[in-house]
């Protein structure tokens, strides 16, 4: 990420505060930690950061409260919450987005969802920030980049995407979570050994030099399943070590990628 973000996480429990501190700060983030609502409170107002993680159930002051108090402060009113919470019953999670949170968690969690869940609550608030975008060539652009690994001596592999909805009119939320989650997926890959394209809004293509194409087709799936606020699904499509035997991108669109 290009920006530090700064995450506040407010829980009774030490080994929660701990383990959720260490991975954030392994994928980039600055912490604050509190082990109280109050402290929670005091942390908010003073360091004001972009994002907290706010357990419900804790002594003296639960997450409600703390939630109230923040939305009624101007200095945090804008900060936003997510529960993590051991709580399931649906009028709790009512309860809970009543009082100003933007999500809400089950615990026992997964890092890697709550971590999509960040992001794209940050992504949210800060249109302006590219931190949680990867590049996606389109047009002539995308072009390039084809013609650009056609030249190379070495193989390639091409997979291609189509997102399938129900309501085409939340395809632009459909195409960040896309986006997001395929940048989640390729973290641990080198920059110059992929490039992303969009050939329509529901058709991506993925050029790639990486091996372990089943793996990362089961954890971009499974990381879109986490992230997608929509009922969607994306179908994928492998094409493994494509020859150099295309004169151009164009010959090369029309053999393998059907729009």
């Amino acid at each position: 990420m290009d920006k530090k973000y700064t995450i506040l996480i407010v829980d009774d429990e030490p080994d929660i505060v701990s383990l959720l501190g260490l991975h954030l700060k392994l994928n980039g983030y600055s912490i604050f930690q509190a082990n109280n609502g109050m402290r929670g409170l005091e942390v908010a107002t003073h360091e004001k950061p972009d994002l907290i993680v706010l357990d419900v159930m804790m002594p003296e002051m639960d997450g409600f409260e703390v939630a109230k108090r923040l939305k009624e402060n101007p200095e945090t009113t804008d900060v936003p919450i997510i529960f993590l919470t051991a709580r399931t019953q649906t009028d709790d999670k009512i309860k809970g987005l009543m009082a100003g949170a933007d999500d809400y968690m089950i615990k026992p969690f997964d890092f890697e969802e709550l971590e999509l869940r960040i992001k794209r609550i940050l992504k949210s608030i800060d249109r302006n920030s590219k931190s949680s975008d990867m590049k996606v060539f389109t047009g002539t652009a995308l072009d390039y980049q084809i013609n650009k690994i056609i030249s190379e001596e070495t193989d390639f592999n091409l997979l291609t995407f189509k997102l399938q909805l129900e309501n085409m009119e939340q395809i632009k939320d459909v195409k960040e979570d896309f986006v997001m989650a395929t940048n989640l997926t390729l973290r641990d890959k080198e920059e110059n050994a992929y490039f992303l394209g969009k050939v329509s809004d529901t058709d991506y293509v993925l050029f790639s030099k990486f091996s372990s194409l089943e793996i990362f087709c089961r954890l971009l799936i499974d990381n879109f399943k986490k992230t997608t606020r929509s009922k969607a699904e994306v179908k994928i499509m492998v094409y493994p070590k494509i020859q150099k035997k295309f004169k151009d991108a164009t010959e090369l669109m029309e053999k393998y990628y059907k729009v």
